[in-house]
């Protein structure tokens, strides 16, 4: 039976020779198509980090409004920092700063609590529309005022009980209200028991 070239005496060598060049060959062009396309992966990769991060903040963001827009509509309008927190699950200054920033969208505004605390308030035209009338109803005239305690005009702008008003009228008050004098509008609005 004949021998293979590679069986015979010194073809292992050549072989082996042959061999080795093709996996030099191999591992220079890896070598050279990693320098010439390692640039281009890694601004790949980082692209697709990019977007990946984008896609995750928009959605996030679509989540607190929507989470944002049902607590306005659940509390209707009036929403504090720990509420929206809560529900969004963030941290307080997040939710503030979150709140800042819908207050400035919305044209927003802030309201004390008795507590010191401060409620966001959000108005929609139509919420406005109510609310100017309920106001109109709630302020009065010092007549409508004085009709209400049941004493005269007069009485009520003594300077007396100008100085006492809120205690002096919540003692007269038939719901146990006290009001208060708005020199710039001229009407007299109610001051909740504490």
């Amino acid at each position: 039976m004949p021998l293979r070239p590679f069986h015979s005496p010194g073809a292992g060598l050549e072989y082996r020779l042959l061999m080795a060049l093709i996996m030099a060959s191999a591992a220079l062009v890896t070598v050279l198509l990693i320098q010439l396309l390692l640039p281009w992966l890694v601004v790949g990769g980082l692209m697709a980090g990019a977007l990946w991060l984008w896609r995750r903040q928009r959605a996030r963001d679509r989540a607190l409004h929507q989470i944002f827009y049902a607590q306005v509509a659940a509390h209707r309008g009036r929403i504090s920092v720990l509420d929206f927190a809560i529900a969004a699950q963030i941290t307080g200054s997040e939710a503030r700063r979150f709140l800042d920033q819908r207050a400035q969208d919305f044209w927003g505004d802030f309201e004390p609590t008795p507590a010191g605390d401060v409620l966001y308030t959000f108005r929609s035209p139509s919420t406005l529309a109510t609310e100017t009338a309920t106001i109109q109803v709630l302020s009065l005239t010092a007549a409508d005022l004085a009709q209400r305690l049941g004493c005269s005009k007069a009485e009520l702008t003594q300077p007396s009980v100008t100085l006492n008003l809120l205690t002096w009228s919540r003692a007269r008050d038939p719901d146990g209200c006290g009001w208060r004098y708005d020199a710039g509008g001229d009407r007299y609005w109610p001051v909740p028991k504490p």
